[in-house]
């Protein structure tokens, strides 16, 4: 489903020079879910647009089911969803409205529209408040909405940068089993996350990156279970750098946040 080969992409700091966001990253995706960790600064943003074909990779491939992205982005667009914690929605629409309205920039007839719908609002739960304003809702449900409606057209891969982003825990822990809802054989879920929390509830695979290189890769179990899954992510995450990798779009490591340990 999704192949890096030798991925690099660089960026001119006017303060720095050339600054090396992803550097040399090989890594192929086949399905599940996969989570992204790294401080900020470690790269995340930018692989996700280089994944996402919003950038070009300086050196290396970036093939989304057997597509190019330097050749075929459009028909790769067709097959891929993206959810970050800040996607806006039109407030005076219901739910129902919503998936109707984004229905119609996929040329999805009314019978298979209509299933469509009928399919994510049962994954999802959504009923209850399907036919209430966008202002109305929650942020839990606003996001439950939201991944409704990247899953509308069934994408083979979707993206979800910090789904859960201002989220309590009830509503995280519900948009995480909606995450696990959404599996199906041939589809990759990639989550960027800074809670580690999530990762052991969802993922069946981790990638950790730090100064735009992978340094784990691997199923989160490996690397144990609560306190010392925790301990063991943190040690590879803020071991002493080697070179200048960090993005200058993310914040610079000297102020990166702590991981989230939140259960």
């Amino acid at each position: 489903m999704l192949l890096l080969d030798d991925v690099a992409k660089s960026f001119y700091d006017r303060g720095r020079g050339e600054v090396r966001a992803v550097d040399g990253i090989s890594v192929e995706l086949t399905g599940g879910v996969c989570a992204l960790i790294g401080a900020n600064g470690a790269g995340k943003s930018t692989l996700l647009r280089l994944i996402t074909t919003l950038l070009m990779p300086d050196r290396g491939r970036v093939l989304v089911g057997g597509r190019d992205t330097r050749t075929d982005a459009e028909a790769i667009r067709r097959r891929l969803a993206y959810l970050s914690s800040t996607t806006r929605m039109y407030q005076r629409l219901t739910g129902r409205e919503l998936l109707r309205y984004v229905g119609g920039f996929f040329d999805l007839d009314g019978a298979t529209l209509d299933r469509r719908i009928a399919e994510v609002v049962e994954t999802f739960t959504l009923a209850q408040f399907l036919d209430q304003r966008i202002e109305g809702l929650s942020t839990g449900q606003l996001q439950r909405i939201n991944l409704a409606r990247t899953l509308l057209p069934d994408p083979d891969l979707l993206v979800l940068d910090e789904p859960t982003t201002g989220l309590d825990v009830l509503a995280a822990r519900s948009l995480v089993d909606a995450v696990l809802a959404a599996r199906r054989p041939g589809r990759l879920i990639l989550i960027a996350t800074h809670v580690l929390r999530e990762v052991e509830l969802c993922a069946d695979r981790l990638l950790l990156l730090r100064r735009g290189r992978v340094v784990f890769d691997g199923a989160p179990g490996d690397l144990g279970s609560g306190t010392q899954f925790e301990a063991a992510v943190h040690e590879r995450l803020h071991e002493a750098p080697t070179s200048t990798t960090a993005s200058p779009t993310d914040t610079p490591p000297a102020a990166a946040a702590p991981l989230d340990t939140t259960p």
